[in-house]
């Protein structure tokens, strides 16, 4: 057996034997819990449960039954002072119990004190103290140093009003508790919970050696069913390791930083450490043994272990400024920006940067700047309408790039530019804020942010605090528009078309705390409260004549500009933004070295498509070594054909003479496989490493009918790979759940998931090489849809996806959205969701 840092530990003699608390703290005796245990942690659940099994024994013995109650075990080890003279030992397990049975009857003494004042004496002498000790020896219980002042109080009959404090708090309950119990006709009904307290609960007392590892036996108990928390088992690994060191540091730097970041502040910053340490392939899941592994470097060394909590203690500084960044400072401010935004994906970055200015690794100046690039990373991806998907990996796997040894902005800058990350250009950046939805991107704060740091850089005079929650989002072309409206916008083309187009786009939104007055009033009334508003942006509004689709890209055009000097544009490196054509597949098999060979599912997760849309692209085009893309399996597909129908190769004797081998069953040599992240790789391209490196899947994409292979072809020429492959994914996930697929056969074609109602089939989405109708004109004539409750019911679940705004006119027309949104995956994820909505309610008809 091996201890912690690796010394050998004897096996264990251990003694167990049934006993009383009574028998427990009898005689002059102390129970100290060790530093590397836990607070005390028992809150009013745990406490009343106790209070319960306490109730019932009473109950018992007032009836003179002889049931008693097992509670639990103790596990104690001899203590350092352990003598002939004093009875020292160290609680391993069981601290949680004792301590709440011990104020227990602290309450138990002070309840029965106004009556009778010498029981005062009696239950402190007996049971609380040792009469004739000084200091920390007067006590029979001590617990660690977080609960020992406010558990020396109770005993000492002064107890806490903290309500910060757990052992304040179990106190007060008992003293509530006993009012409760107490009967004024029953002069004994105290004194009987008493002695339940003392002779009727069983406990389990395990003794162990004094050659015994304690902490190794109280890490076995308690690492079970994970009935600790992570922090808790590291701090009581550290404190285990420090024999002779632990008070001093556990004073000096272990208590500071738990009262400076408590309980989940500590969680973080756990989890923070080990990716400074390890990049992205810390877990938070193994917090603990990543930890331990970290002190196991040490060897046991007391000063590496001491620095190694001084350290902790360090770091914890740098969080609790992220996490409270009050100071007046330029940096704090972009801190103060991450905290509103709900960033917490880039805090490992954050400290990191925050740890080399401290160490003067990094100016000021050059946090600053660093801070603001990844301002930049999240506000352009915002506006771009590029989910968070994956930020934790990336921020986790960019922090141990940042070392310092060149300048850490440019270094940050250069990790975050690379395309497949979706850093947009300036001029994809000014076509995002004329042309995207930005008021269904992100979350309302998140949007608020964007539209405060606009209004700030136009240097108002007057200042108007853009944070209080009255200010919100205002449309100023409504959402709802009147007639007035409608008329204004008819001089501009189709009205309905143009507001759909316009209503959200950043270049008609702005701050207002009068959102609920102007609601839909026409623009010649709602710019009078613009003209008086503090905010600058709003008053350029309120001097526009008129508001339509010139005025709004004229304002779009001007926030850009702004925009694009606030946030900074990455390294100019590739194009970035979802692809919307098949360059990038036709460059990866271009590129495909002699004797290798690749899968649709590889490339397919090269270019964030799907396997199905990616074989139809190769089946119906002329692409370069489009022959070595093959099955999962390393099969050629059965529906393999030469675009020329003229070429009658044998494919394989093809694969063969490009130095591909093959085994008798005819599949492709698996070590001359490329995967998607070899093959990013072999492109140079930037993020390879976020690609999976698994399996290939064994599916045949190019198995399909032919009216499945029409779809897809005007699918993905039409809106390129990453639409096709999101609607593959759909209906690939409806299939797994049992449901079928109609392709349509008209020129134009389209495929729909079937939903079987009570008197049929229903289509509730039907997806068209441009765009995803909602066919209430059909519904409206099948069960149960018949009712208008119910389709305006999954309008208003549709217009949850960002970028989707159905109106409730067209509840029984044909209405649709660009079928590009379905890239998005808050729109894929709403759009399934409805599906399965609809499907739910049609089965609900049927049983009915």
């Amino acid at each position: 057996m091996i201890g912690p840092i690796g010394e050998p530990v004897q096996e264990s003699a251990v003694k167990a034997n049934e006993t009383t608390l009574r028998n427990l703290i009898q005689g002059e005796i102390q129970l100290m819990v060790p530093l590397y245990q836990r607070p005390y942690a028992w809150e009013n659940e745990q406490l009343a449960r106790l209070w319960a099994d306490i109730e019932v024994q009473a109950e018992a013995l007032a009836r003179k039954q002889s049931a008693g109650h097992f509670l639990g075990s103790v596990v104690l080890a001899p203590g350092p002072d352990l003598s002939p003279s004093f009875n020292q030992w160290v609680v391993v397990d069981g601290q949680q119990r004792l301590t709440s049975l011990l104020l227990a009857l602290c309450a138990i003494r002070d309840h029965q004190a106004a009556e009778d004042p010498r029981c005062v004496e009696r239950i402190n002498d007996l049971h609380l103290i040792n009469k004739y000790r000084d200091g920390e020896e007067r006590y029979r219980l001590l617990p660690t140093q977080v609960d020992r002042e406010a558990f020396k109080a109770c005993v000492e009959g002064y107890p806490h009003s903290d309500p910060e404090s757990r052992v304040g708090n179990a106190y007060q309950f008992f003293r509530r508790k006993l009012v409760e119990a107490d009967d004024p006709a029953d002069d004994q009904d105290i004194r009987r919970i008493e002695s339940v307290v003392l002779d009727r609960l069983t406990l389990v007392h395990i003794q162990v050696d004094k050659d015994d590892n304690a902490f190794r036996i109280f890490e076995s108990i308690n690492n079970t069913g994970m009935r600790l928390s992570q922090v808790d088992l590291i701090r009581n690994y550290i404190f285990m390791c420090l024999p002779t060191r632990g008070r001093h540091v556990y004073e000096t730097y272990w208590l500071p930083t738990q009262k400076l970041l408590g309980p989940k502040g500590l969680d973080q910053l756990m989890y923070l450490v080990l990716v400074l340490e390890y990049g992205d392939e810390a877990q938070y899941k193994d917090a603990y043994r990543g930890h331990q592994d970290l002190l196991r470097a040490t060897g046991g060394d007391e000063e590496r272990i001491e620095q190694y909590v001084k350290d902790l203690a360090r770091r914890a500084r740098y969080l609790h400024r992220m996490l409270e960044p009050t100071g007046g400072s330029p940096i704090d401010e972009r801190l103060r920006f991450f905290n509103e935004w709900k960033a917490t994906t880039v805090y490992p970055v954050v400290m990191k940067l925050l740890e080399l200015n401290d160490q003067g690794d990094a100016t000021d100046e050059e946090v600053l700047e660093a801070l603001g690039y990844i301002e930049s990373f999240l506000v352009r991806r915002l506006v771009g309408g590029v989910g968070a998907t994956g930020l934790n990996k990336v921020f986790m796997r960019i922090t141990p790039q940042i070392t310092g040894d060149e300048p850490v902005a440019e270094a940050l800058r250069k990790a975050l530019s690379a395309p497949r990350l979706y850093w947009s250009s300036d001029e994809q950046f000014r076509r995002d804020i004329r042309e995207k939805a930005f008021y269904w991107h992100g979350r309302t704060a998140q949007q608020k942010l964007v539209l405060r740091r606009l209004e700030e850089s136009y240097g108002s005079k007057e200042l108007v605090d853009l944070s209080d929650k009255k200010i919100s989002i205002e449309h100023i072309l409504p959402q709802n528009p009147g007639p007035e409206w409608l008329e204004e916008l008819s001089s501009e083309g189709d009205p309905e078309a143009l507001h759909k187009e316009l209503v959200h786009t950043l270049g008609n939104l702005t701050l207002t705390g009068y959102n609920s007055e102007l609601s839909n009033m026409p623009f010649e009334k709602k710019k009078e409260f613009l003209a008086h508003s503090g905010l600058v942006m709003n008053q350029r509004v309120a001097k526009q004549q008129r508001w339509g689709k010139a005025e709004i890209l004229a304002r779009a055009e001007e926030l850009a500009d702004r925009a694009i000097k606030i946030w900074p544009a990455p390294v100019e490196t590739a194009p970035a933004g979802p692809s919307r054509d098949w360059s990038l597949l036709h460059a990866a098999l271009a590129a495909l070295p002699p004797g290798t060979w690749t899968t649709y599912g590889d490339v397919a997760e090269l270019i964030g498509s799907h396997p199905v849309p990616v074989g139809v692209h190769l089946a119906g085009s002329r692409v370069l070594n489009a022959h070595r893309v093959l099955k999962g399996t390393g099969e050629v597909s059965e529906n393999f054909r030469w675009p020329d129908p003229e070429d009658n190769r044998n494919v394989i004797d093809v694969l063969v003479a490009d130095g591909i081998k093959f085994d008798e069953s005819g599949r492709a040599d698996p070590a001359q496989r490329l995967s998607a992240r070899e093959l990013a790789e072999l492109l140079g391209l930037p993020g390879a490493e976020d690609l999976s490196d698994t399996d290939p899947v064994s599916a045949d994409p190019a198995v399909i009918d032919e009216w499945e292979r029409r779809f897809f072809q005007q699918l993905g020429d039409t809106s390129g790979p990453q639409v096709s492959g999101a609607v593959s994914k759909l209906l690939e996930w409806w299939r797994e759940r049992g449901g079928e697929v109609q392709f349509g056969r008209s020129a134009g074609s389209s495929c729909a998931p079937a939903v079987k109602g009570a008197k049929g089939v229903l289509y509730p989405i039907r997806f068209y090489a441009k765009t995803v109708e909602v066919p209430f004109g059909t519904l409206k004539r099948r069960v149960p849809f018949t009712d208008p409750e119910l389709r305006d019911e999954l309008r208003r679940r549709l217009n949850e996806a960002p970028g989707v705004d159905i109106p409730v006119a067209k509840l029984e027309l044909f209405p649709s959205f660009p079928i590009s949104l379905m890239a998005n995956e808050a729109v894929w994820d709403v759009v399934v969701a409805a599906i399965e909505w609809c499907a739910v309610q049609a089965r609900r008809t049927e049983e009915e």
